[in-house]
C-alpha cells in the first residue's frame, strides 16, 4: 500500500507515471501532449484518483469524455476498479487514502540497453505472415526445446519487427534473465562512448554476457567498420556461452552492405520474413484494435480500412486513429473517412515510384485496384479515379498515348478530356496533388 505521510505520495506518483506511459501509447499524439503530458496526482478519495490539470480551461472536457481512457488505464496498471477526477491547479494535495501499488512480479534481470515492455506477445496480432516470426520469438522467450538460438527477422519498415523483438528481449528479462538490447543507432553511439572514455571493456562484459542480445534496424550498421567488427564479436561472445541473439533489419542478411564474415553470422540461425496482412487479417486487426481501446465502429467504417491495401501495419493503425478520432468529435461521416484514410494511403507512396505504383496508389485513394483503372467500367469513382490518374501521370512527363496505353488502351482524345476533369480534381485533393510533382 502507498505510505499516508508523503504528500503527494511517492508510490501514487510511481503509479500515475505507469498510468501515463500507457496513455502515451494508446491516445493520439496530439491529444495526450495537449491533456494528460504534466498532469499531477494528487490524493485519493474514496476510491478516486484526484488528478490536477495543467490547466484550467477543458476540465468539464477531461471529466466527461477523457475520463473512460484514463479509468482504463488505471485499471491496467492496478487491478482495481478506480475512478478518476482532475481538478484545476492550485489544489492542495493531501494523502487521505492510498491507492494500490503495481503489482509486484519476478525481479527483472539485468538490462543493458533500452527495452519497451508496452510491447507484448498478448498484444500482438497473429497472422499469416508472420506466424513464423512470432512463434519462433515465443519460443526463444519460453526457452522452448528445440528453439532456435539466432533469429533474424526482416520485412518491410512498420510490419512489427521491433514489436516482437521487445516483446522477446521483456519475457527473458522478466524471467530474471540478462538481456542486452540496442537499436542500430544506439548500439553504435554506446560502444564509441565507450572507447571515447576508456569503458570499453565494461561495456563489453555486460553486453558479452548477456543471455540475450538483440538489435533491431541492424542495416544502419552498415559502413561502420570498427561496431561491426564489435557485432560480430559479440555474436560469438554470446552463442558460444549458450546465450541467444536476435536482429531486426528492413532486408535479409545476404542484401545487408556488410562484410560476408558478418552477413554469415546474421544468417546462420532461423532467417524469417513479416509479410503484410491479408484482407480478412487487416479485418481482424482493426476490430482487434477497436476492442483493444472500447470504441465500436459502423460495419462500413470497417470495410473501408480493411480495404486499404497498405504496407504495414503502422498505417494500419493510422487509419484506424483517424477514424476514432472522427468518431469522437462525432464526424465519423464517409466522405470524411474517405479523405482522411485516403491520404494515408496516398503519402505511403515515394515520390520516385513508378507509374504502375502511382496507379495503384490513386485507385487505394478510391478504395480500387489499379486493374479497375484500365478496365470499362464508367461508375462515377471510376471515372474521378481515372481523371487523377490522367491528371498525375501527364504532370510526371507522361504523354497521352502512353496514358492511354496503361489505362486499357483509351482513345486519346477520351484521355485528354479526362486529363482536364483530373486537374480540378487534384486542385481540390492536395494528397493527391503531391503525386503529380
Amino acid at each position: 500500500m502507498l505510505s499516508d505521510c508523503m504528500s503527494p505520495s511517492r508510490d501514487l506518483s510511481e503509479t500515475w507515471r505507469s498510468v501515463l506511459g500507457r496513455l502515451e501509447i494508446e491516445m493520439l499524439a496530439a491529444n495526450y501532449e495537449t491533456w494528460m503530458r504534466g498532469t499531477t496526482p494528487l490524493r485519493m478519495e474514496d476510491g478516486t484518483v484526484i488528478v490536477q490539470a495543467r490547466r484550467a480551461m477543458g476540465l468539464e472536457w477531461l471529466n466527461d469524455r477523457l475520463s473512460v481512457v484514463v479509468r482504463r488505464a488505471l485499471h491496467a496498471v492496478t487491478g482495481e476498479e478506480l475512478d478518476v477526477r482532475f481538478v484545476p491547479p492550485g489544489a492542495t494535495p493531501t494523502a487521505e487514502a492510498s491507492i494500490p501499488a503495481i503489482p509486484e512480479g519476478p525481479r527483472r534481470g539485468p538490462v543493458t540497453g533500452t527495452i519497451n515492455c508496452n510491447q507484448t506477445f498478448d498484444r500482438y496480432v497473429e497472422a499469416a505472415g508472420n506466424r513464423v516470426a512470432y512463434r519462433s520469438a515465443l519460443a526463444m522467450a519460453e526457452g522452448e526445446d528445440g528453439a532456435v538460438n539466432a533469429l533474424f527477422i526482416h520485412g518491410s519498415p512498420g510490419m512489427g519487427k521491433s514489436h516482437l523483438l521487445h516483446a522477446l528481449a521483456c519475457r527473458v528479462a522478466d524471467a530474471g534473465r540478462s538481456v542486452a538490447c540496442f537499436s542500430a543507432e544506439a548500439f553504435t553511439t554506446r560502444y564509441q562512448t565507450a572507447l571515447r572514455s576508456s569503458t570499453a571493456e565494461q561495456f563489453q562484459d555486460a553486453v558479452r554476457s548477456a543471455d540475450l542480445f538483440v538489435i533491431d534496424d541492424v542495416q544502419y550498421l552498415a559502413g561502420k567498420k570498427g561496431t561491426l567488427d564489435e557485432l560480430g564479436h559479440t555474436i560469438d561472445a554470446v552463442l558460444n556461452a549458450g546465450g541467444r541473439v536476435a536482429f531486426g533489419s528492413e532486408v535479409p542478411p545476404r542484401d545487408l552492405d556488410f562484410p560476408e564474415r558478418i552477413s554469415s553470422r546474421l544468417a546462420q540461425g532461423l532467417v524469417v520474413r513479416i509479410e503484410p496482412f491479408r484482407r480478412e487479417e487487416r479485418r481482424r486487426f482493426v476490430e482487434w484494435l477497436c476492442q483493444d481501446r472500447r470504441a465500436a465502429f459502423p460495419g462500413w467504417a470497417v470495410d473501408r480500412i480493411a480495404g486499404l491495401e497498405l504496407p504495414s501495419v503502422r498505417l494500419l493503425q493510422s487509419a484506424v486513429n483517424a477514424a476514432l478520432a472522427h468518431a469522437r468529435y462525432g464526424q465519423l461521416e464517409p466522405a470524411d473517412l474517405d479523405g482522411a484514410i485516403g491520404h494515408i494511403a496516398v503519402a505511403q507512396t515515394p515520390a520516385s515510384c513508378s507509374a504502375t505504383e502511382l496507379l495503384d496508389a490513386i485507385a487505394r485513394h478510391f478504395h480500387l485496384s489499379g486493374k479497375d483503372l484500365a478496365g470499362r467500367k464508367r461508375t462515377g469513382p471510376l471515372t474521378e479515379a481515372r481523371s487523377a490518374a490522367v491528371a498525375v501521370l501527364h504532370g510526371r512527363g507522361h504523354s497521352y498515348g502512353e496514358i492511354a496505353a496503361m489505362l486499357g488502351g483509351r482513345d486519346r482524345s477520351t484521355v485528354r478530356e479526362l486529363a482536364t476533369r483530373g486537374e480540378t480534381i487534384l486542385a481540390a485533393t492536395p494528397e493527391l496533388r503531391t503525386l503529380s510533382a
